[in-house]
């Protein structure tokens, strides 16, 4: 998920933290073992759209797009999915999708 400040990352992880909590529970562990690992991936300049990603294992990346709409290959390698698949996906659930 995009996003542009500080509060809009802190809700992205809180809601990422939040899913891992409830994924725990349906799995019988405690709420309290969840502790997400954060990694931070690829190049942040200004007028770039970093992101918050949730990969496996509960792994969070840190990251962004390049020019090309690619997300760094180990990225891309652990979510399964490459960039611009992951825009497809959000562009579909907001309602926006389009014919190619």
């Amino acid at each position: 998920m995009e996003f542009e400040n500080a509060m809009a990352l802190m809700e992205i992880l809180h809601g990422y933290i939040k899913q891992s909590e409830l994924e725990a529970k349906r799995e019988g562990r405690g709420a309290r073992s969840v502790n997400p690992d954060v990694r931070v991936v690829g190049t942040f300049t200004e007028g770039s759209a970093p992101v918050a990603l949730k990969g496996r294992d509960g792994v969070i990346w840190l990251t962004t797009y390049d020019s090309d709409g690619r997300l760094p290959q180990i990225v891309e390698a652990d979510l399964g999915l490459s960039g611009e698949e992951i825009v497809e996906l959000s562009m579909a659930e907001e309602g926006f999708w389009r014919e190619g």
